[in-house]
């Protein structure tokens, strides 16, 4: 028996040193990236008084905390509360969550939805799509699933909130595969009624850049025509990727001779800051400053870079006639760089409701856990010097989100066309 018993408890040993040599294992790399972070926004901040923030004190309060933590989310939560001291967009830890609600999945609900204060409403329904939801109608119940659950996660005050509810909301409207959801719905009058609606592939591709998760890239272009008979093209594109350049640019191009533009940036979170230059392009004739993104050592200048000629070698003018930008409160980043910076220079005129206030140009870093600090290295502020950080595009004509006006086809595009029915032609 005893020499039986001896293997047995010396493979207990084994099993508890793996253990302790795997806890420290995922300590030893979280302090490590506690560190990374630290350091990494000490270097680089755009601002080297972070805003008022001691940050060398920030670390000697949090790094204690940090060592004593007992399990690397433990750990994740004290680096996002150091990175949260700083009370700013463009900066956050991309590590999974378990139990944490996944990406939207591959098949969605052919419309839009956004969340007001105590709502989900339906603000747009897909050109083509066949599904007997409305604007105007308020989601009350996703299957089974009470939407208040999804939507009351977050502290009233939290300038996130209305993204993070969404990103729930969206996450279980969306599945893998293309089955079928059951709603229960609101509309304006009040009355309620359940519908079932077939979820659709998303559109576009799946793109990546740098350490980011994946996102949708797609374009959506159509025309419409005024009360008057006005012909206008209207572009929408989900976000700022390489991989859209030329469906852009095809649009623009396919809408040369129209009346007028609609740019519609709502939902569009942003991208690759840098493409701005290039759809500005279409709409200016000459290199005109659209912003400035002050960096510790340098400032980089946003210039529009006139498109005077296709992909095919044509020669063209930039587009001369009226745009408008439709915006909303997920309008962010270089969106919201895109659409500040044409209206600084009397351009454009923007419709919609006040944009995110997230507009710093940021970078990724892959730490030493495998986690991915995302960080601002610096401040746009439009060719006027008027920050977006914080504040946000305020729109040069504000239309709610109102489920009424919604469901009478009142919204940011129809005020759109309404506006350039009242510009004189060309």
């Amino acid at each position: 028996m005893r020499a039986r018993r001896v293997p047995v408890i010396a493979a207990l040993i084994v099993a508890i040193a793996v253990t302790v040599a795997s806890a420290q294992d995922w300590r030893a790399a979280g302090l490590t990236a506690f560190d990374e972070v630290w350091q990494t926004i000490q270097e680089t901040d755009y601002d080297p008084t972070f805003g008022g923030v001691d940050w060398a004190a920030v670390g000697r309060e949090l790094r204690p905390r940090a060592a004593a933590a007992t399990s690397p989310e433990a750990l994740r939560a004290i680096v996002r509360e150091m990175i949260g001291r700083l009370g700013r967009s463009h900066f956050a830890l991309l590590a999974p969550t378990p139990g944490a609600p996944g990406a939207i999945g591959g098949a969605i609900v052919p419309f839009d939805v956004r969340v007001t204060q105590n709502d989900v409403l339906v603000t747009r329904v897909h050109d083509g799509a066949d599904v007997a939801v409305r604007p105007g109608d308020a989601i009350l119940q996703i299957d089974a699933q009470d939407v208040t659950r999804l939507i009351d996660g977050t502290e009233a005050g939290d300038p996130r909130r209305a993204d993070l509810a969404w990103r729930r909301v969206m996450h279980v409207l969306s599945s893998d595969t293309p089955t079928p959801v059951r709603l229960r719905l609101r509309d304006p009058s009040g009355a309620e009624r359940s519908e079932t609606v077939a979820r659709v592939p998303a559109p576009g591709t799946s793109v990546t850049v740098g350490n980011l998760p994946p996102l949708r890239a797609s374009v959506e272009v159509a025309e419409r025509r005024t009360r008057t008979g006005r012909r206008v093209g209207v572009i929408r594109f989900s976000v700022w990727m390489a991989t859209l350049s030329a469906a852009i640019d095809d649009a623009v191009d396919r809408f040369r001779t129209v009346d007028g533009l609609v740019i519609d940036l709502r939902g569009n979170p942003g991208g690759l800051a840098d493409m701005i230059r290039g759809v500005a392009g279409h709409l200016v004739d000459a290199p005109v400053v659209l912003g400035r993104a002050q960096m510790r050592e340098l400032t980089l200048t946003f210039r529009a870079n006139p498109r005077r000629s296709t992909a095919d070698g044509r020669t063209v003018v930039p587009y001369g006639g009226p745009v408008a930008v439709l915006v909303d409160e997920r309008t962010a980043s270089a969106s919201e760089c895109f659409a500040g910076g044409l209206q600084a220079i009397g351009r454009v005129r923007v419709f919609g409701t006040r944009t995110a206030g997230q507009a710093l140009p940021a970078v990724t870093r892959r730490l030493a856990n495998g986690d991915v600090l995302m960080y601002a290295v610096g401040d746009f502020v439009t060719s006027t010097g008027r920050r977006l950080e914080g504040i946000g595009v305020e729109p040069d004509e504000v239309v709610p989100m109102d489920a009424a006006m919604l469901a009478t086809g009142h919204d940011a595009e129809s005020a759109a066309l309404a506006w350039i029915d009242g510009v004189s032609p060309r």
